[in-house]
């Protein structure tokens, strides 16, 4: 039971992280704040990694949304947005 709950609290807490984190990257790619981001994201991931395989070793419920959410992030994290394309101008005549 209170694997479980560990489980999920975790989850929460990754999911709230890591999308602060992304945030953190996308809004200022070029700054300190986005270097943090990164770092953040990346402990993130390890941590909910080390808590998926505790729960895996304890046989806990609630795996698969920690798994998915790993990979939703990182997706997430790895999504490049479209840069806008100029639109031509159009002659004047």
């Amino acid at each position: 039971m209170l694997v479980e709950l560990t489980v999920l609290i975790a989850t929460i807490a990754g999911l709230l992280l890591g999308s602060c984190c992304i945030y953190w990257v996308k809004a200022n790619p070029s700054v300190r704040q986005a270097r943090w981001g990164r770092r953040l994201f990346v402990a993130t991931l390890m941590s909910l990694g080390a808590i998926a395989f505790v729960a895996a070793f304890m046989r806990a419920d609630g795996l698969a949304p920690i798994g998915l959410l790993a990979g939703l992030l990182t997706v997430g994290m790895l999504w490049e947005t479209p840069t806008p394309t100029p639109t031509p101008s159009e002659p004047e005549a």
